[in-house]
């Protein structure tokens, strides 16, 4: 009789669950994470655009051109990584590009105080996008997590 003693339920020990890693797809969060890793290749041709655009009018004797095209660059090219990283580890990628963008128009803001104004409906855009990702990409990691850590 003592064989057949009920176990007590511990949910500390208890890793049994209905869903598997494998099952665990983060579709429902998949659209406003695509749009905010697009969002961030956006900014990078943008930022790209601008550099030639930097190149094509400035004028001969500038002789610090080359600073401001390796600027540039650095920035065109960590908002690649980030954007390749989305596929990875969405939120972590999405919250260092957010961070990135606001230091680079605030950078911007401080050189040239009429940048702020410059491009605002596409600044917007890009933030809103973000943020949206941002949220989708945080529970979508949450869910992840759990599923793993089982």
């Amino acid at each position: 009789m003592e064989d057949n003693k009920p176990e007590e339920i511990n949910p500390e020990k208890n890793t049994e669950t209905i869903f598997s890693g494998d099952e665990f797809t983060i579709q429902q969060y998949d659209k406003h994470i695509r749009q905010a890793r697009n969002a961030i290749f956006a900014v990078a041709i943008i930022l790209a655009l601008s550099v030639i655009v930097m190149v094509a009018t400035s004028p001969g004797n500038y002789e610090y051109l080359w600073i401001d095209i390796l600027l540039w660059s650095a920035f065109i090219v960590v908002f690649v990584v980030l954007g390749l990283w989305t596929k990875k580890k969405p939120y972590y990628a999405i919250v260092s590009a957010l961070v990135l963008y606001g230091f680079f128009i605030a950078f911007n803001a401080y050189l040239e105080p009429s940048t702020i104004m410059k491009g605002i409906l596409v600044k917007i855009i890009i933030i809103v996008f973000l943020v949206k990702g941002l949220r989708d990409a945080k529970e979508a990691q949450r869910l992840k997590d759990e599923f793993t850590a089982v």
